[in-house]
């Protein structure tokens, strides 16, 4: 494959469980494309991906978005032994240029192209004016990633892996009498975080998709609600984000859509300081699993000019 006028481009959304891909345009992701495949079945991203674009006469480039740390060109899923490097991908799959990034980063991008459809409005008052915006992962992982929209800057970060705030430190204190065994936000604000909260207080291990229909499982997604508002209140003071917060994951469609969501809101709702200013940031849920694959093609386009 060689690069042309008028080649679409690749992009990819890796997890540690499933990847998406795609192809894509000036005008977005083309909607027929798209295709989900399990990681298991496969020795490496580019066995994956090379199956993929075998019926395809040219690419012109390829995005490539991880759920793990990537920088100079690498990266590494966090949750799966899978390593990339650009250089090596262009040559494994015959491509002119392939690019990575974080996956909140390409979420970053996202936001700017997503339509009404794809966000559930959670809070505050929509504001297109405002420039900064947040994009808050809880799933499998934990991160955040700011964008600034006018631009089309995104500013990667690898939160995750912070240190607990004493505010939410004092919700787990409450919740079990510890916090050593959540030394970082993605140890108590993910998947497994929630599952160990939950075998903490009640003595009952299960699986994290198993938690809220588990005995004691509301209580312990009550627990974890808390703890993300907590942060959040934090997040609205480090970042400024009133262009708005999306929040994106399963653990996020978890708290957010049910009785819990009341809880992890209500920091920000009730934040009085700078004259109300963060009561006022809006909130919004990422409905759309293929989000991150418009943020790879919005970053062809955009990002790499």
């Amino acid at each position: 494959m060689r690069e042309g006028a008028g080649a679409p481009n690749l992009v990819a959304d890796v997890g540690g469980t499933n990847c998406r891909l795609a192809l894509a345009d000036a005008g977005g992701v083309r909607a027929d494309t798209v295709q989900r495949f399990r990681n298991d079945n496969y020795d490496s991203f580019a066995d994956l991906a090379r199956g993929y674009i075998a019926d395809q006469p040219m690419i012109a480039s390829a995005a490539v978005a991880i759920a793990g740390p990537v920088g100079k060109g690498e990266g590494r899923l966090t949750n799966r032994n899978w390593h990339f490097d650009a250089v090596e991908l262009e040559r494994e799959l015959s491509l002119p240029r392939v690019h990575l990034l974080n996956d909140l980063e390409a979420l970053g991008h996202a936001i700017c192209v997503l339509p009404d459809a794809s966000l559930t409005h959670l809070s505050g008052t929509p504001t297109p004016d405002e420039p900064q915006a947040l994009v808050v992962g809880l799933g499998t992982g934990f991160n955040v990633a700011l964008t600034h929209r006018p631009s089309g800057v995104v500013f990667s970060a690898e939160m995750g892996h912070a240190r607990l705030p004493h505010s939410v430190e004092a919700i787990v204190a409450d919740a079990i009498g510890q916090t050593d065994v959540f030394d970082t936000v993605e140890h108590l604000l993910a998947g497994k975080g929630l599952a160990k909260l939950h075998a903490g207080r009640t003595g009952h291990a299960c699986a994290p998709e198993e938690v809220q229909t588990a005995e004691g499982g509301p209580e312990t997604l009550a627990i974890v609600a808390r703890a993300l508002g907590a942060l959040v209140r934090e997040m609205a003071y480090l970042y400024l984000p009133e262009g708005g917060i999306y929040f994106n994951g399963s653990l996020a469609r978890t708290l957010l859509s049910g009785d819990t969501r009341a809880l992890a809101l209500a920091p920000l709702l009730d934040e009085t300081g700078f004259g109300g200013r963060m009561a006022g940031i809006p909130t919004y849920l990422l409905n759309d699993d293929a989000s991150a694959l418009q943020g790879c093609a919005r970053f062809l386009t955009v990002g790499t000019q």
